[in-house]
């Protein structure tokens, strides 16, 4: 049992500290082959070690050695879930993350552009909901909100790095591909 209860409001370091504790969380709760679980583990550590910096705050600080410790271990994050891209971490997670801070735009994935009007129903379904994730994720001001909107957001862009894996492919099948018209015989009618 928590002898702390949750807070209804926090500061944007402690945000930050949050958001990166609940998907350290998150990556190490994934279900994956082993391999991946590797680079989650990583992915987590480093994650542990930004909101380790984060809590380093406090509003009369002189120095901000902390934000520059928790930039470079949340990097470090990125790069793994870059070069890992089974993690189904999106590269620009720990935006997630940096944004109580800097208000930079919650992560989304270029769009899939799907052949299949199925799957492109699928895609628009998915965006519609992480975007409506993202906006009660933006105005969440206490742990429980902010913890259940970020692990939804998380499971949606899982969700949206799964189905760009499907599109793919579905887009590389022969049936899907262009078909190109053979140019009009222009000659042939002009002499005739």
């Amino acid at each position: 049992m928590n002898a702390v209860p949750p807070r209804n409001t926090l500061a944007p370091a402690e945000a930050a500290t949050l958001r990166a504790r609940i998907i350290a969380h998150v990556a190490r709760d994934r279900f994956t082959p082993p391999a991946t679980i590797t680079a989650l583990r990583f992915i987590a550590s480093h994650l542990d070690r930004a909101a380790e910096a984060f809590e380093r705050y406090t509003p009369d600080s002189t120095t901000y050695a902390c934000f520059t410790d928790a930039a470079e271990a949340l990097s470090d994050a990125r790069e793994i879930a870059r070069l890992h891209p089974d993690t189904r971490f999106p590269a620009n997670f720990t935006d997630y993350i940096d944004a109580p801070l800097t208000c930079v735009t919650l992560p989304t994935l270029a769009p899939l552009n799907p052949v299949s009007p199925a799957l492109a129903q699928l895609e628009a379904d998915l965006r519609h909901r992480l975007a409506h994730v993202h906006g009660l994720l933006l105005q969440a001001t206490s742990e429980p909100a902010t913890d259940a909107w970020l692990r939804s957001a998380l499971a949606l862009q899982r969700d949206l790095m799964k189905l760009a894996r499907a599109v793919r492919v579905d887009n590389g099948r022969p049936c899907n591909q262009p078909t190109t018209a053979p140019a009009p015989d222009t000659k042939g009618d002009a002499a005739n």
